[in-house]
């Protein structure tokens, strides 16, 4: 009966082919992202099914901000998480196995402060005794101090109030901050309302940005994984550079947005996602071995230094180099004939 059914198994097979993959087959990643962020690659490589392609069982896990996200990491409740720079910042620092795997995208207008004209702000120099909302120890905060500190201002001078991005707009409208520093869609929210901006990351000679955030035991122990994951968020870039507009779809359906309003407003940001071959120079996380020298670290230490003063963490870390990890990424280089995404 064994040989039978051994008989029986091989000529089905011949006859029927192998069947599909099932569920049970793809290897499981959990995925952490934020709503109130724009999240167009990821709503993409979702709904283009980019991620089962590569042989992946995703599971999205959703957050209202980045610091939301760290307990989770914490627990080992999600593997990767996209998030700004603050929070990945403060989870090293109050030492969370977590490590970065590469800039997702860096955004030069993204983040904004937009003011009421009514309120007789046209320049960050108006903003004295103003009302301002802010996220308190976030990339709002950081990007507020700035202006002030280059408009003359000290945050004594100003009325802060601690707000999360989402709840801006409405308090924006209700007449209860006369301005805001935060991103899109909040940002672009407000502008509707009437808001002008007034200052950017560009404009304040910032930089900015989201970054792919891993547990460390979830890159070490499931290798293969990561490698799926990062070649499908290369055909992701891939299909973003042939037809932006049909890539940006998923994401504007997804925040209600549409196709042309979603457009203003990625234009809006001024986005741009580097590539993989990017991703290892010294603009970003560095050549191999020259990860400390990069400009996003050095954009990191003054964030930690903010933080500390902020009373945000007691202390920044004693060893940055554990903080970033591009050996995946320089596997997936060495490994794909294709290449980086370009």
């Amino acid at each position: 009966m064994t040989r039978l059914a051994l008989w029986l198994a091989l000529v089905g097979a011949l006859l029927f082919g192998t069947p599909p993959a099932t569920a049970q087959d793809k290897l499981p990643i959990r995925i952490g992202f934020q709503t109130g962020e724009v999240n167009v690659l990821l709503s993409h490589a979702v709904a283009a099914g980019l991620f089962e392609k590569e042989g992946l069982a995703v599971t999205l896990a959703q957050f209202p901000a980045g610091p939301a996200m760290l307990p989770a990491l914490a627990a080992g409740e999600v593997d990767l998480a996209w998030m700004g720079e603050f929070p990945a910042v403060t989870g090293y620092a109050n030492g969370l196995p977590i490590e970065i795997l590469f800039m997702e995208r860096t955004d030069a207008t993204n983040v904004r402060l937009v003011a009421n004209p009514a309120a007789g702000i046209a320049s960050p120099a108006d903003l004295k005794g103003k009302r301002i909302g802010v996220a308190i120890g976030s990339t709002s905060h950081y990007h507020l101090l700035r202006a002030l500190a280059q408009a003359g201002l000290k945050a004594e001078d100003v009325r802060l109030v601690n707000l999360t991005p989402a709840n801006m707009p409405p308090a924006y409208a209700a007449g209860q901050i006369d301005a805001a520093f935060v991103w899109e869609p909040n940002a672009g929210a407000m502008e509707r309302q009437g808001a002008k901006a007034i200052a950017t990351t560009k404009s304040l000679g910032m930089i900015t940005g989201g970054v792919w955030v891993a547990r460390k035991p979830f890159v070490t122990g499931s290798p293969e994984t990561v490698q799926r994951f990062l070649k499908a968020w290369d055909a992701a870039q891939a299909d973003y550079g042939a037809d932006p507009a049909a890539v940006r779809a998923a994401e504007a359906k997804r925040i209600g947005m549409s196709g042309p309003d979603f457009d203003a407003l990625v234009a809006g940001q001024s986005v741009a996602h580097p590539s993989f071959r990017q991703t290892l120079t010294a603009d970003f996380l560095g050549a191999p071995g020259q990860e400390g020298e990069s400009r996003l670290m050095k954009h990191l230490h003054g964030i930690a230094a903010f933080l500390v003063a902020e009373k945000r963490i007691q202390a920044a870390p004693a060893d940055w180099a554990g903080l970033f990890d591009t050996k995946p990424i320089q596997t997936y280089l060495a490994a794909t004939s294709k290449g980086p995404s370009q």
